[in-house]
């Protein structure tokens, strides 16, 4: 009986062909690219969001909203600070999208200025979850035992 470790070990037989010379290697299937270089797991995903259209319109409107709170002046020249009580509780018009609130400032203008503090704290609260989370993922791959179930339980809560 043969050691069934060895198996691999042994090499198939060259096929010859009908006039006794080797036959070539069939080569890759029509239209494959030879030698391509296989893609890491960034490549991978980044190959399945390109083809992806849900992935550019929400890629879209990140950069428009970012663009936004970034250069706000390019999006209204309203002032969002100071307002005229003569222009309180008056609707949307074409000066002003959104209406004024009850001390006549613009709420368009508030709420184009008011992305950049809402971009600053998610962008501030996910580096935050990411460091304290990546932390506590340390410490307890590090430690086990009671005190990764201790902290796994901690989690669970939040």
């Amino acid at each position: 009986m043969s050691d069934p470790s060895t198996a691999s070990l042994v090499s198939a037989p060259h096929l010859e062909g009908p006039s006794g010379t080797e036959t070539p290697d069939a080569g890759p299937p029509a239209g494959a690219q030879p030698d391509a270089k296989p893609r890491g797991l960034v490549g991978d995903a980044w190959h399945d969001l390109r083809r992806n259209p849900m992935f550019w319109i929400s890629a879209t409107f990140i950069v428009l909203f970012v663009v936004m709170a970034a250069f706000p002046s390019l999006f209204t020249s309203g002032d969002p600070v100071n307002g005229a009580l003569s222009r309180s509780r008056v609707g949307p018009s074409s000066d002003g999208w959104f209406g004024y609130d009850l001390q006549g400032r613009d709420m368009y203008a508030r709420t184009i200025y008011g992305a950049r503090a809402s971009i600053v704290v998610a962008l501030l609260s996910t580096i935050g979850t990411l460091l304290f989370g990546g932390a506590l993922g340390m410490i307890t791959g590090y430690r086990g035992g009671r005190v990764d179930s201790l902290l796994s339980r901690l989690a669970d809560v939040f």
